[in-house]
């Protein structure tokens, strides 16, 4: 590859990844600074949003690349505190090219209530979520949030994080960016429904057909 394409790869990335951040402000997934986001331009080149900044503002200027150690490569901000996070998944799952971490309300909300993931409840969650992780309370930015989520990370695409936010894999940004969506307009509904009276899962037979019609291999016992 060329330096030119690099450069005009990597002007494509920051471009993106500031839109992503954008849309998860628009769709109150994040607030203040809360939030970060992450895309792997590399073998060992991450692009990643700084820390202490409002991710619904950013220029593309401010992103910065950091290294597979979190060692800043590039750019003059400090990297997103939750940077050990991203890229303990990113090492877990080399199929993983994008990452988004929000803090979805519902879906948090549903945490602290101690209610389970509402990846059974609707098609569109077993097609677009797959099987939810739900990882324990660890202190954010600290090294307890990637081992709390190293057993989850090579089984699942999206991970709750009781009582602090959620995590998206995505072989893209919009793959991640759409997962994440996708879990609180879930949670949404879980939420409604337990108010209405009643949140009864699909049948695990009915989950399969459905992910057969998608074109997806059914779930594995759990």
């Amino acid at each position: 590859m060329t330096r030119k394409s690099t450069a005009r790869s990597d002007r494509g990335a920051r471009a993106e990844l500031v839109e992503t951040c954008r849309r998860l402000h628009a769709r109150d997934l994040i607030g203040a600074g809360e939030g970060n986001v992450s895309v792997r331009l590399g073998p060992d080149r991450f692009l990643v949003t700084p820390s202490g900044v409002n991710k619904g503002y950013l220029a593309p200027g401010a992103l910065v690349v950091v290294d597979r150690t979190g060692a800043v490569v590039a750019g003059e901000g400090r990297a997103s505190t939750e940077l050990r996070m991203h890229l303990a998944a990113y090492a877990a799952r080399p199929d993983v090219l994008a990452i988004v971490h929000a803090h979805p309300l519902t879906a948090v909300a549903l945490t602290v209530a101690g209610v389970p993931p509402p990846d059974d409840l609707v098609p569109e969650a077993a097609v677009t979520l797959g099987p939810i992780g739900l990882a324990p309370f660890a202190t954010p930015g600290t090294d307890e949030l990637p081992a709390a989520l190293a057993p989850l990370l090579p089984h699942h695409d999206v991970l709750l994080l009781a009582r602090h936010g959620a995590l998206a894999l995505g072989r893209t940004l919009a793959e991640a960016f759409d997962r994440m969506e996708t879990l609180e307009r879930v949670a949404r509904i879980a939420l409604a429904a337990r108010l209405a009276g009643s949140c009864e899962p699909l049948p695990a037979a009915a989950v399969d057909r459905v992910l057969a019609a998608a074109g997806r291999p059914p779930r594995r016992p759990r």
